[in-house]
């Protein structure tokens, strides 16, 4: 059995390592995440426009507390917006399903039952995570959206939630895959 993978929930102070992170990535991953090019001031002003009491910011780190896994769940209502981003180095080794989970449990528990996730029809990496996770994927030329309708609340969802929430704060890093 894998060891589940720490996913901590970043605050305020965290702006800083979330900027850090995306611009880590390199221009096509940065393209694949944004779904545009994006310069580093309009990450900078991305970072310090997300309200990080509305929607939830979830992160994988290193051992050197770097952010190597992000996911941005923008609420939108009784919807969310999901972005992801894996940094090279620390893929294919369960971070992106790990966050994605992690952001389905939350919704849930705030009653947000519908999720999506908008990007461009070439980022493979996020539709192979869409689909393995049961998003209905629909294309549309260069764009793609993936949706997922999410179950309310229970006592697992929350239990689960909880034990996410103890599992990142006592064992706050991950190893390099």
């Amino acid at each position: 059995m894998n060891k589940p993978i720490p996913t901590a929930r970043l605050r305020h102070a965290g702006h800083a390592a979330l900027e850090a992170h995306f611009l880590a990535l390199d221009p096509e991953d940065r393209r694949l995440r944004f779904g545009t090019s994006v310069a580093a001031s309009a990450i900078h002003e991305y970072v310090q426009g997300i309200d990080f009491e509305r929607d939830g910011v979830f992160a994988v780190r290193d051992p050197r507390w770097r952010l190597v896994a992000v996911v941005h769940v923008a609420t939108l209502g009784a919807t969310a917006e999901l972005g992801l981003s894996v940094l090279p180095g620390w893929r294919g080794a369960g971070n992106g399903n790990a966050l994605l989970q992690r952001a389905v449990t939350w919704l849930r528990n705030r009653g947000i039952l519908a999720v999506y996730v908008h990007c461009i029809a070439e980022n493979a990496a996020m539709m192979r995570l869409a689909r393995r996770n049961g998003m209905r994927i629909v294309y549309s030329g260069a764009e793609t959206d993936a949706h997922l309708e999410l179950d309310a609340p229970n006592p697992g969802s929350r239990m689960a939630e909880w034990i996410d929430d103890l599992r990142a704060a006592m064992q706050p890093a991950a190893r390099a895959p």
